[in-house]
Parts: structure tokens; C-alpha cells; sequence
């Protein structure tokens, strides 16, 4: 568990100062689906985000942003929730898993998981977002309270606007050090 300090080294100081505009990721920049998607049309947009870079390193979306039909914010799908779906299916033939089958069931969890629609397996934007003028460090502080690794960013008149994630707050953190 993450503990959370009251005094911060010298270098992290400034992140009470640095609004969270400045480090998000905006929305125009990121993954989004509907809400009535399903699993797999999510995993396909999320394959869409990958790439390589010039030193064959991957990069690419560990969440989507899950919209409605208004383009308002309704929550946000990561990998751990697909991965969930995944194994929520698979506990239904759990004993058929402990034979030497398991590839071709693997194959039929997959195909079952797929047609999930997002909404029944997304996180609540009601769990936790932030605005775009708190602070860095109050957003790292509900990151860590709520164990999140991204938090979507929602502007003074509720509107999706970006996307705060973990590995964005630490490459804050490692130019500031």
C-alpha cells in the first residue's frame, strides 16, 4: 500500500503548484468507447493505441475513456476490468480449466467474455475524477485512496476534457528530481 506524506521531499514541493491541465492527457489524445460497446469492440480500440517506438519500446493506452451518446464522461474501462471479465467467465467452467483443454477453453472464455457490453464492467466516473485546476499532488492523493492508476479530468462545467494517469504523474515528478 502506498502511504502518503504529510511533508514532501523539497522537489515534490512544487506539486501542490502545478495544475493538473498541464500534465493530463487530453481527451482528443486518447481512447474512448461507448458505453453499449462490448469487450471486444473495447479490446480492439484499446490494440488500436499501440505502437513502437525507434527503440522497439511499446507504448499505448492501459485504460479506454467510456462515453455515452452524448459524449458525456460515464466511466472508464481499463485493462484490469477486461482482464476481470475474463476470469468472471472462466469461473463458470471452472473445472473444465484444470484439464489439459484449457487452450480451447481459453479460446471459448474469450469469445464469451467479448460480447460483454463496457457499461456492465467499466469503473463509475462517480468513483473518482478531478477538475482541471486542482493540483497535482490532490489527484495523486485520490489516485492513491481510491487504488486507481488514472483518474478522468472533467473541466469547471463537468466536461470530459482529458485523462491523469500514474506514468504521466511520474514523469512529472522524474524532470522535477
Amino acid at each position: 500500500m502506498y502511504k502518503v506524506y504529510k511533508v514532501l521531499p523539497k522537489g515534490l514541493v512544487s506539486l501542490k503548484k502545478i495544475p493538473v491541465r498541464e500534465v493530463m492527457t487530453p481527451i482528443h489524445e486518447y481512447s474512448t468507447v461507448h458505453q453499449n460497446a462490448t469487450v471486444k469492440e473495447a479490446i480492439d480500440s484499446l490494440k488500436k493505441s499501440f505502437f513502437l517506438d525507434e527503440q522497439g519500446n511499446v507504448h499505448g493506452h492501459a485504460s479506454l475513456l467510456v462515453v455515452n451518446q452524448n459524449k458525456e464522461l460515464v466511466g472508464i474501462l481499463t485493462l484490469k476490468s477486461i482482464l476481470e471479465a475474463l476470469v468472471l467467465v472462466k469461473k463458470e467452467n471452472e473445472n473444465v480449466f484444470n484439464s489439459y483443454y484449457w487452450l480451447y477453453f481459453l479460446d471459448e472464455t474469450y469469445k464469451s467474455a467479448a460480447g460483454i457490453p463496457v457499461k456492465k464492467i467499466m469503473r463509475s466516473r462517480r468513483l473518482v475524477s478531478v477538475k482541471t485546476d486542482n493540483d497535482i499532488m490532490s489527484a495523486v492523493e485520490l489516485m492513491v485512496k481510491h487504488k486507481v492508476n488514472s483518474i478522468p479530468v472533467i473541466n469547471g462545467a463537468g466536461r470530459l476534457v482529458g485523462i491523469l494517469r500514474s506514468k504521466d504523474v511520474f514523469g512529472m515528478i522524474n524532470e522535477l528530481l
